[in-house]
């Protein structure tokens, strides 16, 4: 029993556990809500997809297509929509 205890029972002695530093900075590290797609696009490649590249005006995000024959779709009709001079050129990664 430990003086001035008001439980004794809640006093039992217990053998020290030891933790490793991966598990002490895991258990003290602060938690972080995780990032949305806009905010993934802008910390890993600096694109802001939430500021029109035309007029500065703010986006939104309106529709996070996945499936690959939605997605097929929507550029088929985005190829057939474009005026004649409209080529997309991707930068070459060198050697």
């Amino acid at each position: 029993m430990v003086p001035g205890s008001a439980n004794p029972s809640r006093n039992k002695s217990k053998k020290p556990t030891i933790q490793t530093s991966t598990e002490t900075a895991v258990d003290q590290a602060p938690h972080c809500s995780p990032l949305s797609w806009a905010e993934r696009l802008k910390r890993v490649f600096d694109i802001d997809i939430s500021v029109c590249p035309l007029c500065g005006g703010t986006l939104r995000v309106i529709a996070d297509v996945t499936d690959p024959e939605a997605i097929q779709t929507i550029l088929a009709h985005l190829k057939q929509r474009a005026p004649p001079d409209a080529t997309i050129s991707l930068p070459l990664a060198d050697g």
